[in-house]
């Protein structure tokens, strides 16, 4: 895996008339830091998933690129600190499991 920064960003949207908020997803879709967008529930509108080479790339995207586009109204950037577990696969060695005290 790449030592890349991979970052979590709500995203709030006000939706268009008769797209909802299918057009600033679409948008935000083309991006090529963006490796998922999903619409959810709760707090925010959509979650965007980007994995750029540092926390710089990260900030100059969401301020560049993200948070201009017309719609947007909001964002919050939560960043992976450690993966423990991803698409299925554990991602900690046995002697890892000691310093988490699980054996």
């Amino acid at each position: 895996m790449k030592n890349n920064v991979t970052a979590i960003i709500e995203v709030k949207v006000k939706p268009e008339a008769e797209f909802g908020y299918n057009s600033v997803a679409r948008i935000i879709a083309e991006f090529k830091e963006v490796e998922s967008v999903y619409l959810t529930s709760g707090g925010n509108d959509l979650i965007v998933i980007v994995n750029c080479p540092d926390t710089r790339v990260v900030s100059r995207f969401v301020s560049s690129k993200l948070s201009t586009i017309k719609g947007v109204e909001g964002t919050t950037t939560n960043f992976i600190m450690e993966r423990y577990k991803q698409s299925g696969e554990i991602l900690y060695e046995e002697e890892d499991e000691r310093e988490l005290g699980i054996i």
